[in-house]
């Protein structure tokens, strides 16, 4: 039962890990989790980017459903509890789900450089629609409706997406070049085997010798 359970929450790799190693590369992602979303970012004119979704892909992509969740949502606790912004609005929890998209595409059975690739683009669209363009987007509306009314006075939430995913949207592009970039790195240098599964090719088997001739 157990082990039915580690295959659906964890990815193959990370579930045949001790257990010692799992707690450590959770506290490794979480602690990356809590530095990019307190601590580091780009300013521009128009917004501040940030490297949330970077962390949170590939905590769901490398280890799995249930370790991205926990880095995204823990990651963005920690991180308030350290440097507090107005008023905590959970946003965690679509982190969480960042994270956790991330893993249950990587399970799709694909196999293969184009296999891993081919997740990666299928999560990071999914995640891009789902959680940037409409979940943190309603988040940060509500959010904006009430407690600060006025900034949303006369905007429905169509036209506050509008406007947000002009600046979103480059966030995103930003976090997706990294992402692609540092992937490349796992996959082409079969980095601590966190791909083996897909990048392994089975063996062909042997050809049997032709059996001589007899006259």
């Amino acid at each position: 039962m157990l082990s039915k359970l580690s295959n659906v929450v964890f990815t193959r790799f990370f579930a045949s890990l001790s257990a010692a190693k799992k707690i450590a590369y959770l506290a490794v992602f979480i602690a990356l989790s809590v530095v990019v979303n307190s601590f580091i970012e780009i300013s521009t004119p128009s917004t501040k980017i940030t490297f949330t979704y970077f962390v949170c892909f590939f905590a769901g992509f490398l280890m799995g459903p249930l370790p991205g969740f926990l880095v995204g949502f823990l990651g963005d606790a920690i991180g308030f509890l350290l440097v507090p912004q107005d008023v905590y609005w959970l946003f965690g929890l679509t982190l969480g789900l960042y994270g956790m998209i991330a893993g249950f595409v990587r399970k799709l059975p694909l196999r293969g450089r184009a296999g891993v690739f081919g997740k990666a683009c299928i999560a990071l669209l999914v995640n891009y629609l789902f959680i940037t363009c409409f979940l943190n987007s309603l988040v940060n509306y509500s959010y904006l409706y009430i407690f600060l009314p006025h900034v949303v006075e006369g905007k429905t939430f169509w036209i506050f997406l509008t406007g947000r995913l002009v600046t979103q949207t480059i966030v995103y592009a930003v976090n997706v070049a990294a992402i692609a970039v540092v992937l490349s790195v796992f996959v082409a240098s079969k980095l601590l085997g966190f791909f083996k599964d897909e990048l392994s090719v089975p063996a062909s088997p042997l050809k049997k010798a032709p059996e001589p001739k007899t006259f």
